[in-house]
């Protein structure tokens, strides 16, 4: 591990692995006649302590199909799982140190399973079980959707669930819940990995974010009016910390213009932005700009409030924005976007949004750095989710993780098909792959067309808190609003 921490900072990703692989194990005829003892048939996987976690869920390589002739090159393999780009990119979403962490690897006889899948113990007492034929692996990838079935009743159970219930039988599935609730009651685990070769195995067990909690869905509202439809598209092209500050004030009942970056000093452009900001706010509310941008604020916080619709008046009272000035204002937060993205603050131009006037401002006067680590749920994304909830193109999928987001589209099919990905966008691909999970950690959704809930990605989504819904073919493009409600299944679009 520290090799291959050596030669990535000179050789990056690839000189890294081939520096792991290239490198001799003194004790490979050990593994060899150790792997003999086990029989003909082996399995290798990666066993770091990181991987108790949910969002490490896939992040290393396993190995199937071993000899025992196999098994050193298969444990070097895991090893040098650690320097792939995908499980670098978690590594950096994560904060983890690359080769700070050590690489057990777990040499196994292999089954070959005539079922297997995964069970999840939920917080109601719920067990759910998924399954297919043969081995989980598709399964947990996300090649297969495959079959669930559902019981209650601890004592007494009804499985929900005909495919898989005729699959497996009752007798096996409550083998599967048996094995799981025994786990939690000694350790505390709710999930598991099971294979049937004529014998129950249980694979693995670890705590999962699945479940759903006691408190009651969030509500919707019903019936968005065109203002509050305007208002909801107005928040995502002009989002975070300076969208709330420099537009939202006076463009509440408008879409702001797009801007271009000019060639003036940020700092400046970033006064003068200020300035500009305050005189649209005072035109808007026809008041001086001290009182305008209070009423702005008082009607913003009434807005995501339980009742938005008790500020249509004053939102309605509202006159439309000075053209000339609103576009010199976008272009000028264009320009100081830009230059903070220059810098290397934040990854892009469309990050700088989630920083503050005053966070910039010491950037440009002082080289004071913000720690904009993850932005997480932004101010007004609940409220861009009842929104398009309620009022765009509606689908119906399989919810796969809990939660409410909402932002713009990203299409992603792998992680190195985008530069940068900007935060608080839904991803949207056609399968769950695990590379996917390094764009997971300040995401506001997910949506896939295949893949079952129990795959490796959706695991990880729970761990850290991201809506995702399964099965579901939307329209893409970085125009879209989608919303996604991961309690139901729901996913909704709107045009930007």
């Amino acid at each position: 591990m520290e090799l291959g921490a050596e030669m990535l900072d000179t050789r990056g990703s690839g000189g890294a692995r081939l520096a792991v692989t290239a490198e001799p194990i003194q004790f490979a005829d050990e593994l060899v006649s150790a792997g003999a003892e086990l029989g003909s048939s082996l399995v290798a996987r990666s066993s770091t302590t990181l991987e108790g976690a949910g969002e490490w869920a896939g992040a290393f390589t396993s190995y199937l199909d071993l000899t025992p002739g196999d098994v050193p090159k298969a444990v070097v393999g895991c090893w040098a799982s650690a320097f792939s780009v995908s499980s670098l990119k978690r590594q950096e979403a994560l904060a983890v140190e690359p080769g700070s962490f050590l690489m057990p690897v777990l040499v196994q006889p292999a089954l070959e399973p005539a079922f297997g899948g995964t069970a999840e113990l939920r917080l109601d007492g719920r067990i759910d079980v998924f399954g297919i034929e043969g081995s989980p692996a598709p399964l947990l990838q996300g090649w297969e959707s495959g079959w669930a079935a559902s019981a209650n009743n601890e004592s007494e159970r009804s499985w929900e669930g005909a495919e898989l219930s005729a699959l497996l039988g009752n007798e096996l599935l409550d083998s599967i819940a048996d094995s799981l609730r025994r786990s939690h009651e000694l350790f505390g685990y709710n999930r598991c990995e099971w294979a049937f070769d004529g014998r129950l195995w249980i694979l693995q067990f670890d705590i999962s974010a699945a479940g759903k909690s006691d408190e009651d869905p969030p509500t919707f509202m019903e019936a968005p009016t065109p203002e509050l439809v305007q208002l909801a598209r107005t928040t995502v092209r002009a989002p975070g910390k300076l969208g709330g500050e420099l537009v939202l004030p006076w463009a509440i009942a408008t879409v702001p213009p797009p801007g271009e970056p000019e060639a003036l000093p940020p700092l400046a452009a970033l006064e003068e932005a200020t300035a500009l900001s305050a005189g649209l706010t005072s035109g808007v509310w026809g008041s001086s700009a001290g009182s305008a941008t209070e009423t702005a604020r008082r009607c913003i916080a009434g807005l995501l409030g339980p009742d938005p619709f008790d500020q249509l008046e004053s939102l309605r009272s509202t006159k439309r924005p000075d053209e000339r000035d609103s576009a010199r204002l976008m272009s000028l937060l264009a320009t100081v976007r830009t230059e903070i993205a220059r810098l290397g603050v934040v990854a892009d131009s469309e990050a700088a949004w989630h920083l503050s006037v005053e966070e910039i401002r010491a950037v440009f006067q002082d080289g004071i750095r913000p720690s904009l680590d993850r932005v997480g749920t932004a101010r007004f994304e609940p409220f861009v989710a009842s929104v398009v909830l309620a009022s765009g193109t509606q689908h119906s999928g399989v919810a796969a993780s809990t939660g409410i987001g909402a932002g713009l589209c990203v299409t992603v099919e792998a992680p190195d098909t985008i530069d940068v990905f900007t935060q608080r966008r839904v991803i949207v691909s056609s399968w769950p792959s695990p590379e996917l999970a390094s764009l997971l950690w300040d995401a506001a959704g997910l949506v896939t067309a295949t893949g079952s809930p129990t795959a490796h990605l959706f695991e990880a989504a729970r761990s850290l808190g991201v809506p995702a819904v399964t099965g579901v073919e939307t329209d893409s493009g970085s125009n879209l609003i989608i919303a996604v409600d991961g309690n139901t299944g729901s996913v909704a679009t709107l045009a930007a």
